[in-house]
């Protein structure tokens, strides 16, 4: 019938079309969501659970020495590194003698605390601030990028033996993990927005004491950990990573109108096998050079997201390569050759878009 390969035609397109919005749905799903999972330690949202926390891990009979910070800026200079700024307070005894304050940042690379901001009296002795700038080192999960949501943390520990951090509960409105407290409202984080914040409380695992008596030979110390929840702004690197990709993947589908058998048709598009072939291994250099920027920004070291794209069009060039020497075989494939090569046309968008929504399934969902 004349009209077949038209209606096939149609039952593609809508193949195609509800498979991209099935995908472009769990896009916007998964990257508007966020989790508190990835904040690290128990979370903790009073001084009660603070205290009952130290309390059941053997730390109830330290010092406690509330601290708060304020975050201004945070900015990902790297796969794995982040800076943060802003502001850090303690309580701590009354004394002229006080210079710096009663913590310390293993994950620091850079930086730390800075110089005094302010000094006020209170009943207990005396709080000090001091200005933050420090960049740490920390490991982050890229396996959804470009829908990624990552948690930075500020891990603490307590300079003095016999002390233990906690929060300062009293410096906050009541602690609501999404009311993001102890960020900055207009808070400068580049492509990322903010999600939640917290506290939290660890134990180290470092099995040395660094030479100090006081401390545990096992590590296990107490840490006191705030963490911000953040999540990529996903549209510009999505697109910056797709169209180049779309627009490859139209050449591609071009490329199989100039494949057929007619020696009429043929002499007018210039088709010849290593013609396309050649085709193909230019289409394929580009994409290798894409993805292995890709590989290059997440220092991953497994399968990232947007990784599939470039599967995908690994496989589906291969097959157009494929298709070609297919048309000047002597052994033919009467399907492959059915209506000059429409059935390679009819399938093209929906095994592409079927490809990609199986591989966003598995890779962000399951």
């Amino acid at each position: 019938s004349p009209a077949r390969p038209r209606r096939l035609g149609w039952m593609a397109a809508v193949v195609s079309a509800l498979c991209a919005l099935a995908t472009m749905f769990i896009w916007v799903a998964v990257g508007t969501g966020h989790s508190l999972d990835k904040a690290p330690g128990k979370r903790v949202t009073t001084a009660a659970q603070t205290k009952a926390v130290l309390d059941a891990h053997g730390y109830g009979k330290r010092t406690p020495v509330r601290t708060g910070v304020m975050i201004e800026t945070l900015e990902f200079t790297g796969a794995n590194n982040v800076r943060v700024t802003g502001f850090l307070w303690q309580h701590l005894p009354a004394g002229d003698d006080v210079t710096k304050p009663n913590v310390e940042f293993p994950d620091a690379i850079d930086g730390g605390v800075g110089d005094e901001f302010y000094r006020d009296k209170t009943p207990e002795g005396q709080v000090i601030g001091w200005r933050l700038k420090v960049s740490m080192r920390e490991a982050f999960d890229y396996t959804h990028y470009p829908l990624d949501n990552q948690a930075v943390w500020l891990v603490m520990w307590p300079r003095d033996a016999g002390t233990v951090l906690v929060p300062d509960f009293s410096a906050y409105p009541p602690w609501n993990e999404d009311e993001k407290f102890g960020i900055y409202p207009g808070l400068v984080g580049g492509d990322w927005d903010t999600q939640f914040s917290t506290w939290s409380l660890t134990e180290g695992q470092e099995r040395t004491n660094y030479g100090r008596p006081t401390h545990s030979i096992d590590g296990q110390d107490a840490e006191l950990t705030f963490s911000m929840g953040v999540g990529r702004q996903y549209l510009s690197p999505l697109l910056n990573r797709l169209v180049p990709l779309i627009v490859i993947a139209l050449l591609v589908f071009g490329s199989l109108f100039v494949i057929t058998t007619d020696s009429d048709r043929r002499s007018l598009s210039g088709f010849t096998t290593w013609a396309v072939i050649g085709f193909c291994g230019s289409m394929m250099l580009v994409v290798s050079v894409q993805h292995s920027s890709l590989r290059s920004e997440t220092a991953s070291g497994g399968v990232v997201y947007a990784e599939y794209f470039y599967f995908i069009l690994y496989l589906v060039i291969g097959l157009v390569a494929l298709n070609a020497i297919e048309h000047t075989a002597n052994k033919r494939v009467p399907v492959i050759d059915w209506r000059g090569n429409a059935a390679a046309r009819l399938l093209y968008w929906p095994v592409v878009t079927v490809l990609l929504l199986i591989a966003t399934v598995f890779g962000l969902l399951l």
